[in-house]
């Protein structure tokens, strides 16, 4: 194996186009920087967190986030300190190839770190997804059996989201707004709708835990998207509502990674 990557404070010009520069961070702890290649042939890249612990972490990022959005790499440099953790970017996003289709076609990416991730022999592989990334988990986890236990923040059950989520996916029909996205987030959109509603596929996880957490006002993804998911799950299942939290990146915090770790010491 390489050696680990140590922090470099030189961003690459790519990543300074734009806003990118406002919201890329390098990682400062070692870490192994890998590529994966999918079934369908789009080339992935992904940093692997690693430090001997016995179980392994796989962090799935949400829409127009990514492994070196800031919020993303300090979550994860964080949850390194108590075990392996492996984040990437989805196509579409960031470093990675191709073009996000929302969640349909992701299930061949995380398919491709978990393939990449198996060669470590980890005791167990835990994935966790953030809204996009929480609803390509649960699809991936109800069909592999490779996955010993899910966690989503902010996931959506189904494909009616907030009246101001809904305006944004329509807006993100225009060119136009694709053009402005690439440009200031690094991400390239072929569709920017969710083909498949998780809350079908959810029972099909046990049983396997599912840890769901959400924020109690989240403004894109409400709620009862939780509450739906989590009385279609089957058991082992725990709910943890985030007190006047939000969506996703805001809630990767000191609080939401102890709640998380609490969780996986009993599994």
């Amino acid at each position: 194996m390489p050696p680990p990557i140590l922090h470099s404070s030189r961003l690459r010009t790519a990543r300074n186009a734009g806003l990118r520069a406002l919201w890329w961070r390098e990682y400062e702890k070692p870490h192994f920087p890998f590529r994966v290649v999918t079934s369908d042939g789009v080339e992935l890249r992904g940093v692997h967190l690693r430090d001997g612990f016995p179980r392994l972490l796989i962090y799935c990022h949400g829409f127009l986030s990514g492994k070196n959005y800031l919020h993303v790499q300090r979550w994860v440099e964080s949850l390194a300190d108590e075990l392996d953790v492996i984040a990437f970017d989805f196509r579409g996003h960031g470093e990675s190839g191709g073009a996000t289709t929302m969640g349909e076609y992701e299930l061949f990416d995380l398919d491709a770190v978990m393939q990449y991730a198996l060669q470590f022999d980890y005791e167990r592989i835990f994935v966790m997804g953030s809204s996009m990334g929480g609803a390509v988990t649960i699809r991936y986890a109800a069909q592999s059996s490779e996955v010993d236990g899910i966690i989503t923040l902010g996931a959506f059950a189904h494909k009616q989201f907030s009246t101001s989520a809904m305006a944004g996916f329509q807006i993100l029909r225009l060119p136009l707004s694709r053009h402005i996205v690439r440009w200031s987030y690094a991400t390239r959109i072929e569709r920017a709708q969710p083909p498949y509603n998780p809350c079908d596929f959810i029972s099909s996880v046990s049983p396997r835990p599912v840890l769901i957490i959400h924020g109690e006002y989240d403004p894109l993804i409400p709620l009862s998207h939780a509450r739906e998911l989590y009385a279609k799950a089957g058991t082992p299942k725990e709910l943890y509502v985030i007190p006047h939290g939000g969506h996703d990146l805001e809630n990767l915090n000191a609080q939401t990674k102890t709640r998380i770790l609490e969780w996986m010491q009993n599994q």
